[in-house]
């Protein structure tokens, strides 16, 4: 939970004018049922104090070159 805390810290920093904050959701845990909670804390814990969030997810393998 330390680690949310710490990047919704940076994103709100970074992001404090920004009327859209698009952020990578991040990968489920497949340990157990009682992760599942934990998940949901997790990302409400990320996406705390923004105004508004979207949470993308990607196949893993989203590539930005300068050819794109």
């Amino acid at each position: 939970m330390h680690s949310a805390a710490r990047l919704n810290q940076t994103i709100v920093e970074r992001s404090r004018d920004a009327q859209l904050v698009l952020i990578n959701l991040p990968k489920v845990p497949r340990t157990n049922i009682n992760a599942d909670y934990a998940y949901i804390e997790f990302v409400d814990q990320l996406c705390s104090g923004i105004y508004r969030c979207i949470l993308v997810k990607g196949g893993g393998r989203e590539v930005i070159t300068i050819f794109s």
